[in-house]
């Protein structure tokens, strides 16, 4: 193996549509062919991800903002998020008329549906996930997405056990205080015992920063937040304009 390549999903490797175009899959498969490892590193769960996974090839992911590692198909690790923790969670979203939406590798279950959550999932295209409101109370949970389009400073001062993470108008990512992308990679590649190779980033979103912080290189889509800009070593074109393989050209991966 000659280094490792992470691909955010949404606004990076998907086009808008949230699908994967032929091109790029043919840049996979012509990268992997180079003896470079690329993984996806998502905020998504696999669950939602086996489509993009399957026309890839890509085995190996870091699943909800670093909550679940896989390589070549088999768990590196998992972490898991506190019963108590949800149940108020869950509690403050439900008095403010709002939503939590709860994740494992496996489901997701919501607490109800209302216009917020359908506004959430349509701008990923994907159904409002069915109404499970005790999902948390039988199953480990990996991440949480409030369906809110307000509040942040009352959660963040309400929780400080916990990282939330706005991605969209609609939705907050909700993990373990000190979890991220980043941190996932880093234990990722720790128990795999991988080191001395490059290793490379590409991604759009605020929960790709600290990604950008962690790895060799960090390349910015076009249509990237400017914060992300910022911490990239490289900004290529916009995921509908062949940014992807403008990125792994100008890095010699293919």
């Amino acid at each position: 193996m000659k280094g490792l390549v992470f691909f955010d999903l949404d606004g990076t490797l998907l086009n808008n549509k949230s699908d994967v175009d032929p091109d790029v899959i043919e840049l996979i498969e012509t990268l992997k062919k180079n003896d470079y490892e690329p993984i996806i590193a998502t905020g998504r769960t696999i669950f939602e991800i086996k489509h993009v996974m399957e026309k890839t090839g890509i085995s190996s992911i870091i699943s909800m903002n670093g909550q679940l590692g896989i390589y070549r198909g088999k768990e590196v690790f998992e972490k898991t998020m506190d019963v108590e923790v949800l149940k108020r969670l869950k509690e403050m979203a439900l008095s403010r008329n709002e939503h939590v939406a709860f994740y494992n590798a496996d489901r997701i279950g919501i607490t109800g549906h209302n216009d917020t959550a359908r506004k959430a999932y349509e701008l990923i295209h994907e159904p409002v996930p069915a109404i499970d409101g005790s999902m948390y109370e039988k199953e480990k949970i990996n991440m949480v997405l409030v369906l809110s389009e307000t509040g942040d400073k009352e959660y963040v001062k309400a929780f400080p056990e916990l990282s939330f993470i706005r991605n969209g108008p609609a939705s907050m990512d909700i993990i373990p205080k000190g979890g991220s992308k980043a941190a996932g990679i880093k234990t990722f590649l720790e128990t795999l015992k991988i080191s001395g190779l490059p290793t490379y980033a590409f991604g759009d979103g605020y929960n790709d920063i600290e990604m950008f912080e962690l790895v060799d290189y960090g390349i910015a889509m076009g249509n990237a937040r400017e914060a992300l800009k910022e911490k990239a070593s490289y900004v290529t074109e916009t995921n509908m304009n062949n940014g992807i393989e403008q990125g792994l050209k100008h890095y010699h991966l293919i």
